[in-house]
Parts: structure tokens; sequence; C-alpha cells
């Protein structure tokens, strides 16, 4: 039996990697497009329902949101009812390992390597680099707006850069590290990057059963730069200074990805290679504010009767109270804040007991004299905050599949059908 790995480009827009592959670039993901299926997969119908959290979940458990009802980042570990696809390989005894696997919980017994993603609050599990490694690159995804890292997370990244990449990528990483200011998105590239050297290795190492490899840095680039794609076709233009015209992050990513496969083809393993959705270009002027230090900020307010904040993705945090009462104060205080005018709220609140999943949901630009207004006035409120980006790509629920194995002869299938085709030589 073959070797399965499943490799999770989350969102990609396959129309956008064939219009590159038109110019003659891409040669990877030419070799597998043009040798394998395409399959279109869909999955839900409410555009709200549209978040890679629920759909790898759908795709992790081959239940759709209706069934497994988990819709935000990280709120797998509350779910131990649900059965993931990585704990029922192993229980048939096969080993499995993983990198990033999104939205996923670490229910396994004797993983060979396992680092969770960024945003969902479980142990990684491998030698002492690669934990130090993974607890790194979650510090630096969820500091983003602060753009720093601290000095233990530069050691361990240092270490990781050590262990899990050859001679043949320095240049490449010298490369990135030189443009880190002056250049959009390299952090996340070379992030990206060091996750699939660390993955590939780590997989040569102990050839698991079952292996999942999960990027986001494409889905990112899409959602904000779309604009300054060659590919895109729309009347939309970023800002200079937002990103250049001569720069197009969205190629760069796929450069990346295109290595990659290449690296991934030439193991003796069958690949599958799914997406979950994609994106269309977006049609207004949104932009995206992450608040940058939640605690100072929760305290300016006057919320001080919690536990734990948890930042998630992009604009959303998660707040955990001792009870459900201290939840329901904190939800009425943040729930008063509107702009100035009183006509925008600034947050969109899900209250869930002893919880609050809060996301920041104000869209539009913010100046130096912008003022919130709650219980109390919040002045030069972007001193709080920081700027993500300017929303260029929206989810569209057709996502793609490819199988080297080409096992799925349907043009199109329902995502959690997907689950069954890797899930079938194992169980």
């Amino acid at each position: 039996m073959k070797k399965t790995i499943l490799l999770g480009l989350n969102e990609l827009n396959f129309e956008y990697i064939q219009s590159y592959i038109k110019e003659g670039k891409l040669n990877n993901f030419n070799k597998l497009f043009s040798e394998n299926r395409i399959v279109e997969t869909y999955s839900e119908n409410e555009y709200h329902l549209l978040e890679p959290w629920i759909q790898w979940v759908t795709i992790t458990t081959g239940k759709s949101f209706e069934e497994h009802n988990v819709f935000r980042l990280g709120d797998i570990v509350d779910r131990k009812d649900l059965t993931q696809i990585f704990e029922a390989i192993e229980k048939k005894g096969y080993t499995v390992g993983a990198v990033s696997p999104f939205n996923v919980d670490n229910r396994l017994v004797r993983p060979v390597f396992f680092a969770p993603d960024p945003w969902t609050k479980t142990k990684p599990i491998g030698n002492k680099i690669f934990v130090g490694l993974s607890d790194a690159v979650s510090q630096a995804v969820n500091d983003n707006a602060h753009g720093k890292l601290t000095k233990k997370s530069i050691l361990a990244l240092i270490k990781g850069l050590g262990k899990y990449t050859s001679p043949n990528d320095y240049t490449f990483y010298i490369n990135k590290i030189a443009k880190l200011k002056t250049q959009i998105g390299v952090r996340a590239i070379i992030l990206d990057k060091l996750l699939s050297d660390t993955f590939i290795k780590e997989w040569k190492k102990s050839t698991p059963d079952f292996a999942n490899l999960f990027l986001n840095t494409g889905a990112h680039f899409q959602h904000h730069y779309m604009f300054n794609s060659s590919a895109y076709n729309g009347e939309f233009n970023n800002p200079e200074w937002y990103c250049p015209k001569d720069q197009d992050p969205l190629f760069e990513i796929l450069e990346l990805y295109d290595s990659i496969i290449g690296k991934i083809l030439k193991l003796d393993a069958r690949l599958i290679v799914a997406t979950g959705l994609h994106q269309k270009p977006h049609e207004n002027l949104t932009f995206y504010w992450r608040i940058k230090e939640h605690a100072e900020f929760l305290k300016k307010i006057g919320v001080t009767k919690y536990t734990k904040v948890f930042p998630r993705m992009s604009r959303d945090f998660l707040i955990e109270f001792n009870s459900s009462e201290d939840a329901k104060e904190a939800e009425i205080v943040l729930s008063k804040y509107t702009n100035n005018n009183g006509d925008e709220r600034i947050f969109e609140i899900d209250n869930r007991g002893k919880s609050l999943f809060v996301e920041l949901i104000f869209s539009s630009d913010i100046d130096d004299d912008f003022s919130i207004k709650g219980d109390i006035i919040v002045n030069n409120f972007k001193k709080y905050i920081a700027f993500v980006a300017i929303k260029n790509g929206e989810h569209d629920g057709i996502g793609y599949v490819v199988d080297t194995d080409n096992r799925i002869k349907d043009k199109s299938i329902n995502l959690k059908e997907l689950h069954c085709y890797l899930i079938e030589d194992y169980i």
C-alpha cells in the first residue's frame, strides 16, 4: 500500500494557477494538472459557513457543518465527540504525521511528528527542535500585528533552519531574509517554506503511512493581494503604499508551492492536493484591523473578569471566563461599541457560555482622530489596533482536489466525500 500525503493548499484558485501556467511558469503544477484529474468540491450553501476552519473539519471528520457543528477556529479541541481522520487511522495500527493540520486537535497516541496550526491550542509532538519550531511559528503568526519575534522564537527558528534546510535552500532563505523590510509578504513565505522543509525531512526520516501538510500563505495573499496578480482581470488596484504595482505576491508563493509539489512528487507516496474552497475577487474597499495588545485594550474598556485571551486568525480573539455571568457582562460591554456616529458596530461577539469569540468587524479606514464609544469613549482607537490588510478576495464554496492515484471518477463531489477517499486504504 502506498503512503498517502494530503497537501492542503488552502483556498487556492486553480484558474489563476492555470493562467500562470499559460505564461510558461509553474512547471510542477503543470505536470500535476496535466497528468491527473482536477475534481471540484462543494460544501455549504450559506456564505457565513464558507470558512476554511469549517471546511477542513469537514475533510478530517467526513461530516458536513450541520453534522459536526464546528464554527470557529480552535473549537475542535473541545469536540472530543468528533473522530478525526488522524486518530482513526492510528487506531488501525498505522503511523501518522502532520505539520500545521488546520483546526485539528492532537489526539494521537504515537504520532511520528505533529505540529499544530498556529491558532489551535493543542500539543506538538516530536524532537526538541521540532517542538520549539512549532511554538516559534505559532508566536510569529499570532503576534504578526506587532511584527516582533521573541528571543526564544528567533533561537528556535535558527535551530529549525539548521536542522531542516539543506545547503540547496540557503540561497532562497538568504535572499528572502534580505527583503524582509522591503518586500510584501516575505515573512509568510519564509514560514511556509520552513514548514514544508520540516515536513519533507521528517517524512523522509519516518515515512508515516498517512501525513498531512497544510499551508495557508496562498490563501492570505489571495485575500489581500489578489488585485496585484497578473491573473486578475478586474477593475481594482491596490494602493502603491499597500502593495507596489510591480510586485505579485500570489505568484511568489505559488512559485514556492510549485517547488514543494516537485519535491513531494519524487517521494514514494500518493499525493492528494486539496483546497477546501477557492476565492473570487472582492468588490468593495474593505480594511482589516486587529487588536495589538488584547489585555491592555480589554482593561481600557473595563473588561477585567476573564481568565485568558487568545488571538485567533486575522481580526478574531477568544476570551475565557470563570463563569457565564462574567462572560455575559463582558459581552454587554463589547457589544455597545460603535464608531463615533453610532451607525457602525466595532465587534461581533459569539457568546459560548464561559467564553466569547470576538471579531473586530469595523471595515473602513481609520485615522488618528478616530474614536469609538461604549460605556467609555476610547479616543485615538488607532493606537490599540494594527492594520492587517485590504480585502482583495472573498470565499467561494467551490474547491479543488487532485489525486495522483486518480481514484475520484466524478467531476464534482461533496467535500465530505473526500474523507472517504483519504481513509479508504486504512479502515
